[in-house]
């Protein structure tokens, strides 16, 4: 449990044009059987996969790895300079974010418009495993956060 890789990409929208924001997460346990997914949150879940990562609280703040984790509208207001040190896990309905199983070449920027149809489409069309998620919450008694993705 929890030795599995995954590349997180938070998706920063502006006027300029969106940027995604990789960020590869070590020590994640992804739960990708569909069985076991219905069993547990009914035959109503559309999702595909439940990602669950741990975090470590400093000074009161959740930690994920040395990444400051923060809600999607705080993550969101950021000064751009802070947008590579911290994460979200971002389900809303234009902006959400995703992840692929495995690590990423590498965390540098990637701006949406260098792909004709976007980097996340672009990345279902090329890879497997790759899951937008549609929502997230964190648990204090075992610190981590649960993602449901599909």
């Amino acid at each position: 449990m929890y030795n599995d890789t995954i590349t997180l990409f938070n998706r920063y929208e502006s006027k300029q044009g969106d940027t995604w924001y990789p960020s590869i997460l070590h020590n994640c346990n992804l739960n990708m059987d569909k069985a076991s997914i219905i069993a547990k949150y009914g035959s109503d879940s559309q999702d595909n996969a439940v990602l669950n990562v741990q975090y470590s609280l400093k000074d009161g703040k959740k930690m994920v790895g040395s990444k400051l984790w923060l809600p999607p509208k705080e993550w969101s207001k950021q000064a751009n300079d802070k947008l590579p040190q911290t994460l979200t896990f971002s389900s809303k309905a234009n902006g959400f974010d995703f992840f692929i199983v495995g690590e990423w070449e590498n965390e540098e920027l990637i701006a949406d418009d260098d792909y004709i149809d976007g980097f996340y489409e672009e990345m279902k069309l090329k890879y497997d495993y790759v899951f937008a998620i549609t929502g997230s919450a964190f648990y204090d008694i075992i610190p981590h956060f649960e993602v449901m993705a599909k």
